[in-house]
């Protein structure tokens, strides 16, 4: 994600995460919790979407993060994932039910 989209993100936003606890680290649906402004640069906690009301809170790096599931400016973690058999990411059941 670029700066200028980290530094945009409000609670609520919806976005795409790299979940960095599954091997493959695919992409999962989240909901932004927190924004903590700094000077150096903004810190971001989001919600993972899972079937129930208290899913992980995660504090990803910005290039971990897409504002939709598609991205154009695809990262090396998608490039990876579309490249090698096996290995998708695309959305899966855990992000159906994403407003």
């Amino acid at each position: 994600m670029l700066k200028f989209q980290w530094d945009g993100l409000r609670r609520g936003d919806t976005v795409f995460v790299h979940d960095a606890s599954d091997p493959n680290l695919d992409l999962r649906a989240g909901v932004v919790t927190l924004v903590d402004v700094h000077r150096s640069g903004h810190d971001v906690a989001i919600r993972l979407i899972t079937d129930t009301r208290t899913g992980p809170v995660v504090r990803p790096g910005r290039f971990a993060v897409h504002l939709t599931a598609g991205d154009d400016d695809e990262c090396w973690r998608c490039r990876d994932n579309r490249q090698h058999p096996g290995i998708a990411a695309v959305p899966g059941p855990e992000l159906t039910g994403v407003r």
